[in-house]
C-alpha cells in the first residue's frame, strides 16, 4: 500500500504495549513514569479495551527504549 500509494516510510519502529485497570488517570499515571525518568514520547494511543481494561501504546525516539523499557519495568 505505501508503495503503491508512494508514500515515505521509515522504520522499523519500537514501542510499549502497556495494559492495566481502567481508571481515571490510568494512561497519565504510565505516562508519568517517562515524565520522571526525563524520557520524551514520540505518540501515544491509548483505548479503553472494555471489560474495565486499558490499553496505550507509547512510542520513544530509539536512543530512549533502554530506558523507558526500565522506567516502565519492561521486562
Amino acid at each position: 500500500m505505501a508503495k503503491y500509494n508512494k508514500w515515505k516510510v521509515q522504520g522499523p519502529k519500537s514501542c510499549f504495549v502497556v495494559l492495566g485497570d481502567d481508571r481515571v488517570g490510568a494512561v497519565a499515571d504510565v505516562l508519568g513514569r517517562l515524565v520522571d525518568a526525563r524520557i520524551n514520547v514520540t505518540a501515544a494511543d491509548a483505548v479503553s479495551a472494555g471489560m474495565g481494561r486499558f490499553a496505550v501504546l507509547i512510542f520513544v525516539k530509539p536512543g530512549a527504549v533502554k530506558k523507558a523499557a526500565a522506567a516502565l519495568g519492561a521486562s
